[in-house]
């Protein structure tokens, strides 16, 4: 694989755990409460994860060995069912707000539309 090729694959897993964080805030308080365990568990493997791979990114840009590094990397599985829910909440948020820093909070108000927009796509 090349160094090029395992940074996409980074962006695209930052990605997926910013689409993770927006389906818990925008579910409902319940169903937040029901998958609170789960979700940490998938947060935490997934930071861990990514916190790895940049530092095996780093490494391989300092001393260009490649593929011993970066073959042995594995991304944290993440269920089918919640990809798919993953996948939906970043399509609707950058469909909705697509120049809109990743770290700034979504109100009330966009909460609701982002959800909306979400259930309008499944």
């Amino acid at each position: 694989m090349e160094e090029s090729e395992f940074e996409q694959q980074i962006k695209e897993y930052e990605d997926m755990m910013f689409g993770l964080t927006l389906y818990q805030e925008t579910s409902p308080k319940w169903v937040q409460r029901l998958q609170k365990e789960s979700y940490k568990n998938i947060k935490s493997r997934g930071e861990k994860a990514l916190r790895e791979a940049k530092e095996i990114l780093l490494y391989v840009k300092r001393c260009k060995d490649v593929q011993d590094r970066i073959m042995c990397f594995e991304w944290p599985i993440i269920i089918d069912d919640m990809r798919f829910r993953i996948d939906v909440m970043l399509q609707s948020y950058n469909s909705i707000f697509p120049d809109r820093p990743k770290d700034k909070s979504l109100s009330e108000k966009e909460i609701i539309a982002l959800r909306n927009e979400a259930m309008n796509r499944i």
